[in-house]
This record gives structure tokens, sequence and C-alpha cells, in this order.
């Protein structure tokens, strides 16, 4: 089996970090590049003399394993621990986490494995799972033993780090990255507005309760906008629809074959042989929509899918990637991958969206729009535009006008920070702030994937990461202690409350704004100035 660049780099990526000494590493790829693909070289890139554990809590991704390891390394014996069925000596043993417990868990011998590989590993951190790591002795502090964990989804909806378990990233691409390297399709997006209004909703573990979220959106009105939204946007296309549960997914599909479509409904309690079946019917085109409740948001793999139609509403992003992901692989003849929003009415919860998924401004609709172009134009001006308010925007089309009509001027330090710092940060990419120095360098804070965030420095076009902290208040803390006692001349030039921050801008300002046409309004302070030219001339 070839594998791809990323894939390699990965592998290699592990080598080099367990050899630093790393113990517990997590890899994060989103759905459709390939993860099982990469642990299953394990036993052949890690020259395993041991026995290989592979941890997973559904049956799908239990077989998807199994069926790779056996391609890949035919000679080396593979067998799942599940329910009935049991792995015996196998060298690679492929277990669902729910069937290892008691007895069953106390039969492996920790002496026999000493790599164990978690697939989803956004799980890892439940009791089930944290109860095997301590069997096998891969929490100790001097263990010897790897544990590496895949996930498309490293932040959980409940807001637990997985850092909790595993230490470091060992390798990390995104949706967006993976995309424009051509690994997997294009998405556009819809937004259809409903009537329907989840305040009242309860929320438990950071996600709507079921029943309670069921019964605000399981019924006709809504459903017919379901159904509408795909007959205007996406008839002929292969779709999954996300419902809430057993009866909204029944109901839907219903709606679809009243209104003449080929549609059926799939659930985690159907008979097994009749799941396979419809989706069987799907991958054949002889089904135009089917829908589903938790079901194939994770182990499932059909190319063919090129639409998604979220039905369910959900406040975790982590959840929302796993749906997305569902039809962003590639195959012959498809284009990109079209995903409907169905947008309930929320002023108390936060609602997961293709916006938050590409960090798209939350008033910006798509309206049909590529998603990674439109990011890429938004985000290049939020670097090099930032007085530019993107809450105005509201279809992809605006951005030109946005950028031309400068109707908004916002000042440094960003809302979030302004209480907490006295020296002049600014806002940069993916959620982080930077504080650049006089002359050359920069110091960056940013969110990491295991839910901490990280502090570098950036000086002569290199960047060195010498801290973290548990959040972004106690990283510009940090900072800024570090600034005081090392560059103790740039705190006059830093600080928020300087004087030369309210004198007119110089003459080498002016020039430099001239220059590069960025507005001046009446009033510009030198300070004003200066944060400007920070975004474009750095």
């Amino acid at each position: 089996m070839e594998l791809r660049p990323y894939q390699r780099e990965c592998l290699q990526s592990l080598a080099a970090r367990y050899k630093a000494g790393a113990r517990r590493l997590l890899v994060s790829l989103p759905t459709g590049t390939g993860k099982t693909v990469i642990f299953a070289q394990f036993p052949r890139f890690f020259a395993m003399k041991k026995r290989l554990l592979v941890l997973a809590h559904r049956q799908e991704l239990l077989e998807q394993a199994a069926h790779k390891f056996r391609a890949t390394s035919p000679s080396v014996s593979v067998g799942i621990e599940q329910a009935d069925r049991e792995a015996g000596g196998a060298q690679i043993v492929i277990a669902s986490v729910p069937t290892l417990r008691g007895s069953r868990l106390a039969a492996l011998d920790p002496e026999q494995f000493y790599l164990v590989v978690v697939d989803e590993a956004h799980h890892a951190v439940a009791p089930s799972y944290r109860a095997i790591f301590e069997h096998l002795g891969l929490l100790g502090a001097d263990t010897r033993k790897l544990l590496v964990g895949f996930t498309a989804t490293p932040r959980r909806g409940d807001r637990r780090a997985l850092g909790e378990v595993f230490q470091e990233i060992a390798y990390s691409k995104g949706v967006e990255e993976m995309i424009r390297d051509g690994y997997l399709c294009r998405i556009a997006g819809w937004r259809v507005q409903s009537e329907v209004d989840l305040d009242g909703v309860r929320v438990r573990a950071g996600d709507f309760v079921e029943a309670a979220l069921a019964a605000a959106v399981d019924n006709a009105p809504r459903n017919e906008l379901v159904i509408a939204a795909y007959d205007r946007f996406a008839r002929g296309r292969r779709c999954i629809a996300f419902c809430v549960n057993v009866e909204h997914a029944r109901h839907v599909a219903k709606g679809f074959r009243d209104a003449g479509f080929r549609s059926e409904a799939v659930w985690g309690a159907m008979p097994a042989a009749e799941r396979a079946h419809v989706l069987e019917e799907l991958h054949a085109g002889k089904l135009d929509v089917v829908t589903n409740c938790n079901v194939l948001t994770e182990g499932f793999d059909e190319p063919a899918v090129d639409c998604v139609l979220m039905a369910r509403p959900t406040r975790s992003l982590g959840l929302y990637v796993q749906m997305v992901g569902r039809g962003t692989r590639l195959q012959e003849g498809k284009s990109d991958l079209l995903v409907i929003d169905i947008a309930d009415n929320s002023s108390k919860h936060t609602l997961a969206g293709l916006n938050a998924l590409f960090d798209l401004p939350d008033a910006l609709d798509l309206a049909g729009a590529d998603a990674l172009g439109t990011a890429e134009r938004v985000r290049q001006m939020g670097e090099h535009q930032p007085w530019v308010d993107m809450d105005l925007v509201r279809k992809p089309q605006d951005l030109e006008l946005a950028a031309e009509r400068i109707e908004f001027f916002r000042l440094e330090p960003p809302k979030q920070l302004v209480e907490h710092t006295a020296l002049a940060w600014l806002s940069c990419g993916a959620g982080g702030f930077r504080l650049c120095l006089p002359g050359d360098g920069e110091y960056r804070v940013r969110p990491t994937l295991l839910g901490d965030w990280e502090i570098a420095l950036l000086a002569e076009g290199r960047e060195t990461i010498f801290g973290r902290a548990k959040n972004a208040l106690e990283a510009v803390a940090a900072v800024d202690e570090r600034v005081e006692l090392r560059h103790p001349d740039a705190m006059r030039v830093l600080s928020r409350s300087a004087s030369w921050r309210g004198l007119p801008p110089t003459q080498k300002q002016l020039a430099l704004l001239r220059a590069r046409r960025i507005p001046m309004p009446p009033g510009l302070s030198r300070g004003q100035a200066s944060w400007l030219l920070s975004y474009v001339v750095r």
C-alpha cells in the first residue's frame, strides 16, 4: 500500500517524538485522510516484537481496522475482541472498549503490549479508556510503552482537554490544508433559516439533550423545510441527512419519499443486515437520501456522498466536523461536497456550522460559494485590513465592497485582553494573539489541540516555542513578565499608556499608510497608525 507524503511524515514524526522521550502522542487528521492506513503500518514501521492493541468503540471501526491490518501485514495474525469474539493469542488485537472490562481486561497481560492505538481518540478521557491505560501501564512517568491516539476532532464538546491523557501532538493537519493539497474535496455551503427557537432546549455534557432537542425540531414545518432545501439546492446529489433520534430520522425519510425522492433511514439498533442493505443501495445510486441518527458519524465510508444535510443542530463543533467528514472523500467525477445547514434560532446557544469550521463571520451566508476560497479571502483581509468590520459582510460578494468602503475602526488590544494586560497586544489567526517588539521580532500565543496555550518567539525568521499555559490570560501574563525582564527598553514603546501614542502620526508613518492605501480617518494618532502598520509591514 503506497503511502501519501503526509502519512509517511506522520510515521516519522511519531518515531522521532518517541526517541525524544514522549510516550503518549496524539495525531489529528481530518476524516477521509487515512488515519487507519497510518496505524496499520505500525507492525512493520516499528519492527514490533510485542503485541499491538487497537482500541475502538464501534463495530464499524473494529472491522475497518482489521481489514487494513490484514491487507498491510498479511503474515501477522489479527483478532477482534468484542462480545462473544475473542482475539486469543493474535499479534494484533483490535478491541471494543465496552468489552474490555472486568475479567476481559484482566486477561490482557500488560507485559505483552508495548504499543497501543486509540481510534477516535477524542473519547480517550472517558473512565472506560483510562482504566485500560492504567491496567496496561501506559500512564506511568517512566514507562517505555507508546500510546498513540488518532482523531479528526481533538476538541471535545464538554471542553475536557485531551491533554489529560496525551502529552503532545505528534502530527496535525486541518481540513483546509487537506483540501488545499488535494486530498479532500472542496466544500460549498448553504444556510437555510428555520423558525425553531432552541433557547429552551436543555444541555448536558456540552450538547443538547436528545429528547428535548427532538421535541423542538421534529415537526412538520421544519421537516418540510429540510426536504425543500435539498430539492432546491442539492437535487441529484447523493445525500446523508443527520437527524436527532430514530423517530426524527424516520419522519424525515418519509417526508422525502412523499416528495418523490428515494429515501430510507438507518439507526444504531437497526439489524446490521438491514442497515448494510440500505447503505449498499446508497452506494449503488438507488437512493437519493439516507437519514440517520448517531450511526454514520464514525466509521462510515462512502466517497460518492456529495451532500451532507444538517437537520440535527449541535453545539459541538467536534460532532459537526464528524458529520461533514462523511462527504469529504474524493471520488472521480465528484466536483465538491455541498453542506446544507438548517439554521435554527438561538440567542443563548452557540451552534456549530460551516462558518465555525472555516472560521468565517457568523453573519456571512456562503449562499452556495466555496468555503475554503471564501475563508482564505476573509483571513487575508483579517491579517492585512483588520479595520474592516466583518459583521457587515452578509455574503461573499460583500467582501470586495467591504475592502473598498472602510466603515469601522477597531483599536488594540483585543477585547478579551483589555482588562488583563497593559501592553499593545494584537489579534492574529486561529484565535491567537501577538505582541510586536520594537525593531524585529514578536511574541505569539495560540491555542493548541490539547486544550492549552503555546507561547512562542518569532525572531529573524525563526520561531521558537518556549512555554505553555492553561489559558490565554496565563499565556499573555507570562509574555508580559518576560518582556519586562528581558526587554525592559521595549516597555516604553509597548505600553498602551505611553505618551507617544497620543501624538500625531510621524511623516514616515503617513508615507507608509499612503503607500499601502490604508485609510487615515481624521484624528488618527501615532499609536493608531502604529497599530495599522503592524499588520501590513511585518
